[in-house]
């Protein structure tokens, strides 16, 4: 399974507090046993862009096991609350959810839910409840 992860931290913040949480994020994510984290690459790359070109700041793509990804949201939305304005989008084949401010139990809901519509999705049904 590949998720995006895109790190806000607020108002005030720079490119450089973006790309410093970001990679903060990434050796946490690392550390939770995901398959690989690397930087999110805009595809529209001029000819002659160097290495570091077509970054989007504060974007990773990050591949994992689908059973991973109730422990992954889980501490995508702890190290979001450790810092005020901080939020993180993830976005999974074109569906997304915001880990901020959420409860243990509301984070579970809306994981069942994201999960429920992306089965739904891919059997090319409408999921119960959903437009």
């Amino acid at each position: 399974m590949h998720i995006e992860v895109i790190v806000r931290t607020g108002r005030e913040s720079d490119d450089l507090e973006r790309t410093e949480d970001a990679a903060q994020l990434r050796r946490l994510l690392l550390r939770q046993g995901v398959e690989e984290v690397r930087l999110h690459r805009d595809g529209s790359l001029p000819a002659g862009a160097k290495a570091g070109d077509g970054i989007v700041v504060g974007a990773m793509l990050v591949t994992l096991a689908p059973h991973a990804l109730q422990a992954v949201v889980s501490a995508i939305q702890a190290w979001s609350a450790r810092a005020s304005g901080r939020s993180v989008e993830i976005v999974e084949d074109g569906r997304s959810l915001t880990a901020s401010g959420l409860s243990e139990h509301e984070q579970r809901e809306l994981i069942e839910d994201f999960r429920r519509r992306a089965a739904a999705a891919d059997d090319g049904g409408v999921p119960d409840g959903g437009a």
